[in-house]
């Protein structure tokens, strides 16, 4: 009952009943409350599914146990210190629906002149939204990643490898140099959106789920 466990094992094998009976062993063993046990999970079903082991495991005390998914036990918090946020009320939640049709505005609304979206409109919000969980994952944000791009931009075009030294582009950046840049470039305009669609939440009052976590 103390210490870490690491369960590992497949679907269908039992997972949520050791936790389940682990959580019980605890209330059965300590004096601990109910109440002080937090049990986060992935998915809803999960959530239902350790309440229902847990009320007939100990009873109603499997009431009390604290049983969120990880984005649910975010909002619970924020709800409850908002303030603290510096928010002047609670934020409202983005699924993922309305952060595509918020994607789709600012993409149409833009003068942009590599995210153009055309037919596949999919494609560009699944990668975007890729990005943008990943930066939050890893607390690097927008203005970061376009500071870092500038940054390899400049280290380029300023680098002496990266110039010709003969024939008639001589002194000029190669052609990989110059493709290179026009990747960060369009890396550059990604950054640009990002800020772009942090700025338009922040308008609104509206989390998606990345801020949450």
């Amino acid at each position: 009952i103390e210490g870490p466990v690491m369960v590992v094992a497949g679907p269908g094998t039992g997972k949520t009943q050791v936790l389940a009976l682990r959580i019980g062993n605890i209330l059965k063993s300590t004096d601990n409350k109910a109440d002080s046990i937090l049990c986060l999970t992935f998915t809803n079903s999960a959530v239902a599914a350790m309440r229902e082991r847990l009320l007939r495991y100990i009873g109603d005390e499997g009431d009390k146990v604290n049983i969120f998914t990880f984005h649910s036990f975010g909002l619970a918090i924020i709800e409850k210190y908002f303030k603290v946020l510096g928010l002047s009320e609670m934020p409202k939640l983005l699924d993922e629906g309305e952060s595509a049709v918020f994607f789709d505005e600012i993409l149409e609304s833009g003068d942009w002149e590599y995210l153009r979206p055309r037919g596949d409109r999919a494609r560009y919000f699944g990668d975007l939204k890729s990005l943008s969980s990943l930066l939050k994952r890893e607390r690097i944000t927008s203005e970061d990643f376009s500071r870092a791009i500038e940054r390899e931009i400049k280290n380029i075009a300023e680098s002496e490898e990266n110039l010709s030294t003969r024939g008639s582009r001589k002194g000029e950046l190669k052609k990989e140099a110059l493709k290179e840049i026009e990747g960060l470039e369009k890396s550059r305009e990604v950054a640009q959106f990002l800020e772009t669609y942090k700025a338009r939440k922040q308008e609104k009052n509206m989390l998606d789920y990345d801020d949450v976590l």
